[in-house]
């Protein structure tokens, strides 16, 4: 489990921001490759002399393959941030993400730092 070995070593709340850091960098290649997609179409034609349209469909295509991965990459960071910060707060004493990583395999076992409480996340 990924995520597990690098909130054991940047702890929750680094490894939280990095999350949210790099998932919204996918969404704004996603957001630039679509812009491209769009602009290439704009004075796309088949018309053209050369090699420039089938330049251009190549670029559309791997602009639009790029921005697709981006898009899934994005939700899939933002899903697992959500889904182990939502799982983040001690039940006993209710401290938001200060927990240390206590196992990894095959759930996430913490501690609470304040209280010593342990839970799992899943």
């Amino acid at each position: 489990m990924e995520p597990a070995r690098s909130i054991g070593k940047l702890g929750f709340r680094r490894w939280y921001e990095r999350q949210l850091v790099e998932s919204h960098a996918w969404l704004v290649t996603c957001f630039l490759c679509m812009l491209g997609v769009a602009a290439s179409l704009e004075g796309f034609s088949f018309r053209a002399p050369g090699l420039g349209p089938i330049v251009t469909l190549v670029f559309v295509f791997a602009a639009g393959c790029v921005g697709w991965y981006g898009w899934g990459r994005y939700r899939a960071l933002m899903e697992q941030a959500e889904r182990i910060g939502d799982q983040s707060t001690c039940g006993a004493c209710g401290l938001y993400g200060r927990f240390k990583v206590e196992s990894e395999a095959p759930l996430l076992r913490v501690c609470c730092r304040k209280c010593g409480n342990s839970w799992t996340i899943e």
